[in-house]
């Protein structure tokens, strides 16, 4: 019987990097997890990766491998040096290798950078200070610069000698090798600055030797910008004559291109869903012009099999690298190969997980619980010892995720919901035209329900009396909470509502007229969603006033997106006013009271106040439940108001344990 033909047929088709041959075109790039713990190799630091390369990638890139001391930032950056993580990196490559694909350790020195010990003593390439904690570094000497580049040297050999598959230098995102190669960040005037010959010298003696030691059969990778985003340093010209002068030497087995350093620019590492999917493909066009034959990797917001294909098919790149992607679906390479590119759970890039590791947490998904655990690649959950009848109250992403896996534990589940339709306030967020990728997720969640045979009874609201008729075993309650109004703001005040209450009416088309007119948003919340919310007013020509109590905005959202909160809120001429709480709204005038100093003032002629606020737990239903003897499980907001994180992932478990 003839194979059937793959849907996706330049994706998976294999390819020569140097000595080389992988499956097909998917690569995990290097993904920080911080799941190293004093600075070793743990289990779930090995699963991450392996699981990756069990779900199809062709080449496993680890997260940054530290080269010396220096270069160690906190305790789960691994150290390359360390004797104490040869058998961990031998055991890791070996788990790849069995499971077809190549593993390639991201070497690393942040040079300058001081991302989480700004009380250490930086060795930088010349003294401008790191734009990101305006730490000045030690300007290296050239025997300090050698001494540096005999560090990675020495690490490659000790990682062929583990058996990885080869080493991708990290010359991106601002780190040493970059403040090299950057115009920007390189005044020296050493054989190591000026010309771009030059500046490309530290990354290209590295790769020399390595080579020298290593041998032909050793990968050799780089990963450089395609634009800095900063006056003076790389842009996609300079990308493109940084790429002519490093190929020309033939050392290199491929190149990887990514956007962004530590300034404001920084938004473009991790492109948010306010970023068009591929948004950056055409740098990576640009730059593929230039590499002679050297395969490039193009990396950045590239979210579904389709358009991965269509960066091979066109010529764009030769290797596609999937991160987030990636996190959110082990498998996404495999299941896509196989036909199955509707099975994959899909990012919906809001950079929660960067957000995570960029405060030095362990990487951690929303959509993800499985998230580098051992069986992550191909797990099924597993069958339930005896079905029971279960009954999920509440449709948001929590309850979407305890009804589908209960059901596909054997359960009989219904899902009640009082909404018309799954998602509930996570809906009304999608239904905002700059978040709508949100709703993909959603579109996940409908067809698991499907499969799994999940009885739906939308459009329900249950009232307390109506816990008596319900037909279950076990209830899940996963009804949310609601936001509370400011202290003085009476309950029928008719020109205040919640921001949770203005997304409903806006996904109904009802919400209030505010062209031209005055709206003041009151921020106790500090996340996407009320940004989002801003974002929406000042497109509808509403005239914002956006206060907070706190002394600064965007707490609850991941630098990398605050930084995309704050560019949108300047450019729409968003009013931010700091440190003030609510005193009393009545005619058009909303009194403010400094938090800090007492002092009152006054926003004049507001048409409409927002508030967004801390939530209260919408649980009116346990009790009467509790009482009725019923097993019940809390979840999500109605169990504690937090966030979607912890809404799946109760959810997960609660099912996991029916």
């Amino acid at each position: 019987m003839a194979s059937t033909p793959s849907p996706y047929p330049g994706l998976f088709s294999p390819i020569q990097i140097g000595s080389r041959r992988l499956r097909n075109r998917v690569v995990l790039p290097a993904t920080v997890t911080n799941y190293g713990v004093g600075n070793r190799i743990t289990d779930r630091w090995t699963s991450f990766l392996v699981e990756r390369a069990r779900g199809g990638a062709a080449m496993v890139i680890t997260e940054v491998i530290a080269v010396d001391p220096d270069a160690v930032a906190q305790g789960s950056i691994i150290k390359g040096f360390d004797d104490a993580n040869l058998a961990g990196f031998a055991g890791t490559a070996e788990q790849c290798e069995r499971a077809g694909s190549a593993l390639v350790a991201q070497l690393w020195h942040p040079g300058r950078q001081q991302l989480w010990l700004p009380g250490a003593s930086p060795k930088g390439v010349s003294d401008q200070p790191d734009a990101y904690s305006w730490t000045v570094p030690h300007v290296m000497t050239t025997g300090e610069v050698e001494r540096v580049a005999e560090a990675y040297v020495n690490v490659a050999v000790r990682l062929k000698e583990c058996g990885l598959a080869g080493v991708e230098l990290h010359g991106a995102h601002g780190y040493l090798i970059s403040q090299f190669l950057s115009p920007w960040s390189n005044s020296r005037t050493d054989r190591f600055g000026g010309s771009v010959e030059n500046r490309c010298r530290f990354a290209v003696e590295i790769a020399a030797e390595i080579r020298r030691r290593c041998g032909p059969d050793f990968v050799i990778g780089l990963k450089i910008p395609g634009r800095e985003g900063v006056p003076g340093g790389i842009d996609p010209d300079e990308a493109c004559r940084i790429t002519a002068e490093l190929v020309r030497h033939k050392l290199l087995d491929y190149l990887a291109v990514n956007q962004g350093n530590f300034s404001l620019s920084l938004e473009e590492h991790v492109p948010d869903l306010y970023f068009r999917p591929g948004h950056f493909l055409d740098i990576h066009r640009q730059i593929h012009q230039h590499t002679a034959g050297t395969p490039l990797m193009a990396i950045g917001r590239i979210n579904t099999p389709e358009l991965a294909e269509s960066v091979i098919s066109s010529g764009t790149a030769e290797l596609v690298g999937l991160c987030r992607a990636m996190i959110s679906d082990a498998a996404f390479a495999a299941k896509a190969a196989a036909g199955r590119g509707a099975e994959i759970r899909p990012s919906v890039f809001d950079n929660q997980a960067w957000g995570e590791i960029h405060v030095g947490k362990s990487l951690e998904e929303p959509q993800n619980p499985m998230l580098g655990r051992p069986g992550e690649a191909d797990w099924t959950p597993a069958p339930a010892s005896a079905p029971r009848r279960i009954v999920v109250v509440g449709a948001g992403p929590g309850g979407l995720e305890a009804a589908w896996l209960a059901a596909a534990r054997g359960h009989h589940v219904r899902l009640i919901s009082a909404g018309h339709r799954i998602g509930g306030r996570y809906a009304a967020e999608a239904a905002l035209p700059d978040r709508r990728e949100l709703g993909r997720l959603l579109d996940y969640y409908d067809a698991l329900l499907d499969r799994h045979g999940v009885t739906r009874d939308l459009g329900r609201r249950l009232a307390p009396e109506d816990v008596e008729a319900l037909d279950a075993d076990a209830v899940v309650l996963a009804t949310g909470a609601d936001q509370r109004r400011p202290g003085g703001i009476g309950a029928d005040h008719p020109d205040a509502l919640s921001g949770q209450d203005w997304l409903k009416l806006h996904e109904e088309g009802a919400q209030p007229a505010v062209e031209g007119r005055r709206v003041a948003l009151f921020d106790q919340d500090h996340s996407a969603t009320t940004y989002a919310l801003a974002d929406r007013l000042v497109a509808l020509g509403a005239r914002v006033t956006l206060l907070t109590p706190r002394t600064q905005l965007a707490r609850n959202v991941n630098y990398c997106s605050a930084i995309g909160v704050f560019r949108r809120l300047f450019g729409g001429g968003v009013e931010m006013v700091y440190g003030v709480e609510i005193d009393g709204f009545e005619g058009g005038r909303l009194r403010l009271r400094n938090a800090y100093s007492g002092t009152a003032s006054t926003v004049e002629d507001v048409a409409l106040l927002i508030y967004s606020t801390p939530r209260k737990a919408t649980d009116a239903l346990a009790e009467p439940l509790r009482r009725k003897g019923r097993e019940l499980h809390l979840i999500g907001d109605c169990q504690s108001p937090r966030n979607l994180f912890a809404a799946i992932h109760e959810g997960h478990a609660v099912a996991k344990a029916l």
